[in-house]
């Protein structure tokens, strides 16, 4: 059980940095990228019972995002590869599997947190109601906020790169992890909605 809460806060955490493109090198930018290719595969084969037994309409739902995750992260890594700098026999110099994969990243980036939202229930078990309705104002507010002031929609539709260099690597994480919540948090009180 705690390793699969290491593995999952470190595919978060990985994940959040590699939107901080413009404070890393390229080089750990690729290691961090390839670190989440491994890590991924340790967290399907963590989880493989657990993708076996999904069934019933709301799972169908949850099985449905888990696909489209796996698509678009699948998409973004080969991309990511195939524009590597740490190993050459794999860039193909072509501008559009680079500009490919920054849009892929943003859209799994959207697929990352509604996954995180649909097995919220696990780690929000214990809080009551009213505590996660607060929670959830508080970090919507920060996640609205952030989806602005990075310019999402910028981001996802390919007119800017990664991350825009007007802060620091720390302020640039914690935009990016507001809105991974925000989409988190709104997305578990949907599915509960849905499942009462």
């Amino acid at each position: 059980m705690i390793k699969r809460v290491i593995i999952n806060i470190l595919l978060l955490v990985l994940t959040i940095l590699e939107f901080s493109k413009a404070y890393l090198t390229p080089e750990l930018h690729e290691i961090i990228g390839i670190l989440l290719i491994l890590l991924l595969i340790i967290h399907l084969l963590q989880n493989r019972k657990y993708i076996k037994s999904i069934s019933g309409k709301n799972r169908k739902i949850l099985y449905f995002t888990n696909i489209l995750l796996l698509i678009t992260f699948s998409a973004t890594m080969i991309l990511g590869l195939l524009s590597s700098q740490l190993i050459p026999i794999l860039n193909i110099h072509l501008i559009i599997t680079n500009y490919l994969h920054k849009i892929l990243a943003y859209i799994t980036l959207i697929f990352v947190s509604i996954h995180l939202g649909q097995n919220l229930n696990k780690m929000l078990y214990n809080i009551t109601i009213r505590v996660k309705q607060v929670i959830t104002v508080i970090i919507s507010i920060f996640g609205i906020i952030s989806f602005m002031d990075v310019d999402y929609i910028n981001h996802i539709t390919g007119n800017i790169g990664f991350a825009t260099n007007n802060t620091n690597i720390f302020i640039n994480s914690l935009e990016y992890l507001s809105i991974v919540l925000t989409i988190a948090l709104i997305t578990h009180l949907i599915t509960c909605r849905v499942q009462n």
